[in-house]
């Protein structure tokens, strides 16, 4: 496969904007402090308070469920995506607490990424992977998942693609053949990388 020229150009500390777009329209936005930018891997982390962005809606339905439920902001202690090109899905670690502590991996199901000079595209697909602190996993939201082909958000095409994509993650997981390093567990942001706004 020919290298993606995109990737492995942007530097430790810069902003990137990740955007979701469904059915063609804009979904949602935030903007992320890029980690590690490498031709193999991005890694970006959504700090706790950063704006979540939502353009106007021009549809009678699928409107973004955090605007829905009406949160307007990340909180928690932030999140860090690690995602390889070409693939659907990202992983994402959380903490908890307080002192902060690890929780856990969550392996989002998600389109590759597009990415250009400010940020990259994708879109959320609903089906997920937990992997506690503790171990084991557990699949999430697999009936959400259906709801949402039967409701025609995903194409009969799209939403089989999904279904491979958690069948391969699942076999994966079951291997105990995880591609991540362990060490981002125990991964801290630096204090000055407060919130970030992002325009819609």
């Amino acid at each position: 496969m020919a290298r993606d020229e995109t990737w492995g150009v942007w530097r430790y500390g810069d902003v990137a904007i990740r955007r979701e777009a469904l059915k063609g329209h804009p979904w949602t936005a935030f903007a992320t402090y890029v980690v590690v930018d490498t031709p193999e891997l991005l890694v970006t982390y959504l700090a706790p308070g950063s704006t979540l962005g939502f353009p106007a809606w021009p549809l009678e339905r699928w409107q973004h469920p955090w605007q829905v439920a009406g949160h307007e902001a990340w909180s928690g202690h932030g999140k860090l995506m690690m995602q390889r090109p070409g693939e659907a899905y990202s992983v994402d670690v959380f903490w908890r607490g307080e002192p902060r502590e690890f929780a856990g991996w969550y392996l989002n199901l998600q389109e590759p990424l597009v990415r250009d000079a400010t940020g990259y595209d994708t879109l959320d697909h609903e089906l997920d992977f937990w992997l506690p602190a503790a171990g084991g996993w557990e699949v999430k939201d697999a009936e959400l998942f259906e709801e949402r082909v039967a409701e025609e958000r995903y194409t009969p095409a799209q939403a089989e693609g999904i279904r491979r994509t958690g069948r391969e993650i699942e076999a994966m997981l079951v291997a105990g053949d995880t591609w991540w390093d362990r060490g981002w567990a125990e991964w801290s942001p630096p204090p000055e990388w407060g919130p970030l706004p992002v325009t819609v």
